[in-house]
């Protein structure tokens, strides 16, 4: 504590001498009334050490990320580095007992306890919290220090300065609170999402184990299989769209002929069919994507399991389907339909709960590879023969 006080004096004195040499220099040469001149030097003096402060540990923030970003560096860079580190250093009159770095602390200490689950990005999390916390909260502050100056100097200020000063302050604020709360929800998903791979991981190696089948969407066939719902939402709905509003757009000046009414009849159906089937065609592109990506189906000797979840985080809801008795089932160019009784298992964060028998209708996209589609389709050709064959008895 002693020697900070020390350097906070020196400072102050090395700031002071210069704020006095100032005064020799007359205040016409700056275009400046002697007040303003003299409000200027009396901040100088009071908010210089501060604000010097404010921009060394901005810079020192990003040395300390660039040294531990590029571990290479020549002998010749790194005493460079060194030197200036340590003028800087110097010139630092901030430590661990002072405001700013208690509140930065706990800022940036608030930021990273969240990144401590996500096994994706918390290396990255930290490192992007380790340089921009410091640094906003720096930029806060100075930004702060410099409106109040020119408040008290220039006043009043003119609106474009004022508008100035509040939307820098307002943004600066507001990112040293959103990125950090963005950052620790991806950093939260991430982790969940890694988590939940690693137990259903777990959940296949016990099934295989089991001798059962795990059957898992393959993912060349799954990107073969959004490619009907991707081109109608994206494609065609945009496309009719654009072709017929063209339509209509040269011909609004013919509006008075009847053939010219009878073309642009047509044009607008579609139009319309378009624009309100965009939502409906994205919704069932996002279906076909999810369904298809979480679906699992385990098959033992005599039973079928489908499985699957929706949502995420707290909000992940897991499904299983256990098939008691088939029905029918049908193989369709998309999708293979499954009709029978199931029971349902359901399992949340809000607890698990049980459904059953039920009649019910499963739609499987076929994602599956190849082999595995076809061990599907033999259980259930003799699930269903097995009925057949008893009633002949």
């Amino acid at each position: 504590m002693g020697k900070w006080l020390l350097k906070v004096m020196a400072s102050y004195a090395v700031f002071i001498a210069v704020g006095l040499l100032l005064a020799l220099v007359p205040a016409s040469w700056l275009g400046l009334s002697e007040e303003m001149f003299l409000n200027l030097r009396m901040f100088f003096i009071l908010f210089g050490p501060i604000c010097l402060t404010l921009i060394v540990k901005i810079i020192l923030t990003f040395l300390a990320a660039i040294k531990g970003r590029t571990k290479d560096i020549t002998e010749k860079n790194r005493g460079i580095l060194f030197t200036v580190t340590a003028l800087l250093l110097f010139a630092n009159l901030s430590n661990a007992e002072t405001i700013s770095d208690l509140t930065a602390g706990y800022i940036q200490g608030k930021g990273l306890q969240s990144l401590e689950k996500s096994k994706r990005y918390s290396m990255k999390g930290r490192r992007f919290l380790n340089v921009f916390l410091p640094v906003g909260f720096c930029l806060l502050v100075l930004e702060m220090l410099t409106l109040l100056v020119c408040i008290v100097t220039f006043a009043p200020l003119s609106r474009d300065a004022s508008n100035a000063f509040i939307f820098t302050i307002s943004l600066t604020a507001l990112l040293l609170l959103l990125i950090p709360l963005i950052l620790s929800f991806i950093s939260g998903y991430q982790g969940d999402k890694a988590e939940h791979k690693e137990r259903r991981a777990q959940e296949k190696q016990k099934a295989v184990q089991s001798d059962m089948l795990v059957l898992e969407t393959d993912p060349v066939r799954r990107k073969r299989y959004l490619r009907l719902p991707k081109i109608l939402a994206l494609l065609v709905c945009p496309g009719v769209c654009l072709i017929s509003g063209s339509v209509l757009a040269l011909t609004k000046d013919a509006q008075d002929l009847l053939t010219v009414q009878l073309l642009r009849a047509p044009f607008l159906a579609l139009m319309a069919i378009a624009a309100f089937s965009f939502i409906p065609l994205l919704m069932y592109w996002m279906n076909c994507s999810g369904t298809s990506l979480v679906q699992r189906v385990y098959l033992a000797q005599n039973q079928l399991r489908y499985s699957g979840y929706s949502g995420s985080m707290e909000e992940r809801v897991e499904f299983t389907f256990t098939l008691l008795q088939l029905e029918r089932y049908r193989v369709g160019k998309r999708a293979t339909c499954i009709r029978g009784q199931f029971t349902k298992k359901v399992k949340g964060s809000y607890g698990a709960s049980q459904k059953g028998p039920f009649t019910k209708t499963l739609w499987l996209p076929r994602t599956f590879p190849l082999e595995q589609e076809q061990a599907l389709l033999r259980f259930l050709h003799d699930k269903e023969e097995c009925p057949k064959n008893a009633l002949r008895l």
